[in-house]
């Protein structure tokens, strides 16, 4: 904020800048740009610093667990900062989905005021993406509570090859990149037969066309928007719905995206 907008000959101005440290953690860097009606140097930057000294909270600020198959399970550790002696004794760590779960675990070689926390995925949990939250709070210090955001992939009987597609068309040349997408669905159970049975788009601006390449085992799926939505050249996005013959997987989706541009 500017506290004398209008500086004379040879005077000094002042800005106070306001940094706001929630949700935040470690060292930051940010720039602010000052525009004035100054000829020779109409725009000037500042950088601003500052280390956020963190006195119980997560050292990470999302865990990703990766990708796993039916049937896996793994366990990721992450640092939980608590500088005041007196919150170790009183913290619980709770999980916000029952296919997680989070404990404290010694660690000899850790420095003072910082713990590890062990998470572990239980995974008897339908397949898709999982997003959960472990909250870490304590009776002791002056902030009592810290979450941490957790993400997986679970792989069922299907492994899918892409969860999203995009469309480009150049309106200039009226020609497309990537006109068709393809995209392979495989049977990942090694005693049971699954296949691939109807196609949903809801809004009906893609064509489908399904390739066996393997018997009961691999499937591609192309693509292909269709004439009239090209025509109409206007930006549009949706869901295809795939169904299968498989009770856990009875429905995969995948997001679609159409974009009209030049070059």
């Amino acid at each position: 904020m500017l506290t004398n907008t209008d500086i004379p000959p040879g005077g000094e101005g002042s800005i106070e800048v306001t940094f706001d440290s929630s949700h935040k953690k470690g060292q930051q860097q940010k720039t602010v740009t000052v525009e004035s009606n100054d000829p020779r140097s109409p725009r000037a930057t500042l950088s601003v610093s500052a280390l956020i000294d963190v006195a119980f909270g997560f050292e990470e600020y999302v865990l990703d667990m990766g990708t796993f198959r039916k049937g896996e399970s793994v366990s990721k550790s992450v640092t939980l900062i608590a500088k005041d002696p007196s919150m170790i004794e009183t913290i619980k760590l709770t999980s916000s989905s029952p296919h997680f779960t989070a404990e404290l675990v010694n660690n000899p070689t850790a420095e003072k005021g910082r713990l590890t926390v062990q998470v572990s995925g239980a995974w008897g949990t339908p397949a898709g993406r999982i997003n959960a939250t472990i909250t870490a709070r304590t009776n002791g210090g002056s902030v009592s509570e810290a979450t941490l955001p957790i993400r997986a992939k679970m792989i069922g009987n299907f492994d899918v090859s892409a969860e999203s597609v995009q469309f480009r068309v150049d309106t200039l040349g009226n020609e497309s990149k990537s006109m068709t997408q393809v995209i392979k669905f495989v049977n990942t159970a090694d005693d049971a037969r699954y296949h691939l049975l109807e196609f949903q788009d809801a809004y009906g601006r893609l064509a489908c066309h399904i390739d066996t390449l393997v018997a009961d085992k691999e499937y591609e799926v192309s693509l292909t928007p269709q004439p009239d939505v090209l025509r109409a050249r206007r930006n549009v996005s949706g869901v295809v719905k795939i169904t299968t013959d498989d009770k856990e997987q009875p429905v995969m989706t995948v997001s679609y995206a159409i974009y009209f541009g030049r070059g």
